[in-house]
């Protein structure tokens, strides 16, 4: 899929197991279109465990990251577009899980917290693992 990522009217979201488990990825969906942000792509990523680890510094979500080990290595990236994305995304997301869950913090999906951490995790994400 080709994505101009240069443009700063774009971020991704990545779904979490449990959100198929739970059947809660259209209602992820609706209320990122009803928030008026546009899905403007779709592309499945394969993490190994140093994918994890990169993308999570904080001590405790690598540990709750690793329990989702092997579950989480194949995950939807869905490609969004709107007017400050990644802040609207990111607020958008704990809403969601706080909808979702009663709290605000882990689970169903993960959205880059700002323009930095965005570069970060798209480096890591779409750079192409060698098949050995």
């Amino acid at each position: 899929m080709a994505v101009s990522l240069n443009k700063n009217c774009i971020s991704f979201y990545l779904l979490k197991p449990e959100t198929y488990l739970f059947g809660k990825h259209y209602f992820i969906r609706k209320k990122i279109k009803a928030a008026g942000l546009k899905i403007i792509g779709k592309k499945k990523i394969n993490l190994t465990f140093a994918d994890l680890m990169a993308l999570y510094p904080n001590v405790m979500a690598r540990i709750t990251m690793s329990l989702r080990v092997p579950f989480l290595m194949d995950l939807d990236m869905y490609f969004v577009e709107g007017e400050n994305v990644v802040s609207r995304l990111n607020s958008l997301k704990y809403d969601i899980r706080q909808e979702l869950s009663g709290a605000k913090i882990g689970g169903f999906l993960h959205t880059p917290d700002s323009p930095q951490e965005l570069k970060q995790h798209l480096t890591i994400l779409l750079k192409e693992h060698s098949q050995t």
